[in-house]
């Protein structure tokens, strides 16, 4: 197995060979696609804007919650004069992507896959979820990075546990947090595996590994809230509201958990998307309602009248409790449906082929279609190929990755569980990406290993 460990530190040749190849992949897509960078689904640009020309986070001059900070105040940073323009854009989703191909690199070198990292570096550069967000301006990108970095500082720590890596680790995860919330309940699990490796190591007589262990997840998690206090000082100074999410995530859950998209779980034929425009047009009517319970909120037919003469005036953390609210009044009412609809968010999160988004889909975008499900049905069978041979290892090469695959698994499964209640596509999972690719390069070194051993 020499041949195998020949990168487990890389030569500076093979870093830079990653990068330029990632670097033209990148570039040449995002140039390809440089026209969907005009678009600002989400108001990033916006807020990036805004904040740049007036100091204000918000779309205007009314300072906002909404959105998670990292990427909108990166872009303001980035702006020229004053714009956001799609080059800027561009160009960092372009950096991100060709550091996050790097990383993935160095964590297989890490993962002792020797050639096979390169393959675990391109699977991520060419990955189809990634190349569409590049051309996005959306956060997947960046947080895509970042969760990468966070998988790369923690292997950094279990191969040798310091105060130093823990608090690095901690900062990274603090970004990621500030990038998406979604990353909060892992720095939580991942803190708590923390502890665990330390009762195998070996330390001098009189120090406790369960102090050492504790020691090492307080600095972790006291670096993780230092990056994250500024937002959570902000939103307390400026709403009296110390929070360190965003004010984006009651509507979220109701999105998922409301009798339209209900009755299209029940009623629609599959294969077919939901229209949200019921629940957006009720939810414009939401100043004029007391209640979870009004009759507007039936959504049994489109709103005809008011609910009441005066608007009701709410800020938006009351608009955020209140779109949680209505989501609980809706689990309560059909819980069997809310179960059915957790397994359906989780489903997509994970599915292998995109939805048909039009009834005319050309014969190009269907061909695409099939060819993303092909990529993807590949991809989590070497994964899986993985996983049980990381579980059947006993002192082999794969066993020497058991200590890192537990923070990849931890991402995997916090994904899952936060999407099981809050509405999901394929295009949330993108962070996971680089520890899927991981994953089935690991399984496809596997393979190629028994298939070998198997030659006369």
């Amino acid at each position: 197995m020499a041949e195998e460990s020949q990168f487990d530190k890389p030569s500076r040749a093979a870093i830079l060979a990653v990068a330029v190849c990632a670097l033209l992949i990148r570039v040449a897509f995002v140039v390809a696609m440089a026209d969907s960078l005009d678009d600002d689904p989400d108001a990033y640009r916006r807020i990036a804007e805004n904040l740049r020309r007036t100091g204000v986070y918000g779309s205007t001059f009314t300072p906002t919650a909404f959105r998670p900070p990292l990427y909108p105040v990166l872009l303001a940073g980035l702006a020229v004069n004053g714009d956001v323009t799609p080059s800027v854009v561009g160009g960092l989703h372009v950096l991100c992507g060709v550091a996050t191909v790097v990383l993935t690199f160095l964590l297989g070198c890490r993962w002792r896959l020797g050639r096979w990292a390169f393959v675990a570096a391109a699977l991520v550069a060419i990955d189809p979820i990634l190349l569409n967000q590049s051309a996005l301006v959306m956060t997947e990108t960046l947080a895509t990075l970042l969760a990468a970095a966070g998988l790369f500082a923690l292997s950094l720590w279990s191969a040798k546990p310091s105060l130093g890596r823990a608090l690095v680790a901690g900062v990274v995860f603090g970004l990621a947090c500030l990038c998406r919330p979604t990353f909060i309940p892992w720095l939580a699990l991942s803190a708590l595996a923390m502890i665990v490796p330390q009762y195998r190591v070996r330390e001098p007589v009189g120090v406790s590994p369960l102090r050492r262990a504790i020691g090492f997840m307080l600095a972790f998690l006291l670096s993780a809230a230092l990056v994250i206090s500024p937002w959570v000082l902000r939103n307390y100074c400026v709403f009296g509201v110390p929070k360190a999410t965003t004010t984006h995530g009651g509507y979220t859950v109701l999105l998922g958990n409301n009798p339209s998209f209900y009755r299209y779980l029940r009623e629609a034929p599959r294969g077919t998307t939901w229209d949200a425009a019921e629940l957006a047009d009720a939810w414009e009517l939401r100043p004029f309602s007391t209640s979870p319970r009004d009759a507007i909120w039936e959504l049994s037919s489109p709103p005809n009248q008011l609910i009441g003469a005066d608007a009701i005036g709410r800020s938006e953390f009351e608009d955020d409790a209140f779109a949680y609210s209505l989501a609980r009044r809706y689990i309560a009412d059909e819980p069997e449906m809310f179960v059915y609809s957790c397994l359906v968010r989780v489903s997509r999160l994970w599915q292998i082929v995109p939805y048909r988004t039009s009834e005319n889909e050309s014969t190009a975008r269907m061909l695409l279609r099939g060819a993303t499900g092909c990529w993807y049905s590949v991809l989590f069978v070497l994964a899986m190929v993985a996983i049980v041979a990381f579980r059947s290892a006993r002192g082999s090469l794969f066993a020497q990755r058991s200590t890192t695959l537990v923070w990849g698994l931890l991402l995997c499964i916090t994904f899952s569980g936060v999407h099981a209640m809050y509405w999901s596509n394929m295009r949330m999972r993108a962070p996971l990406t680089p520890f899927l690719c991981l994953l089935a390069a690991s399984g496809a070194a596997w393979i190629s290993t028994r298939l070998g051993d198997r030659k006369p």
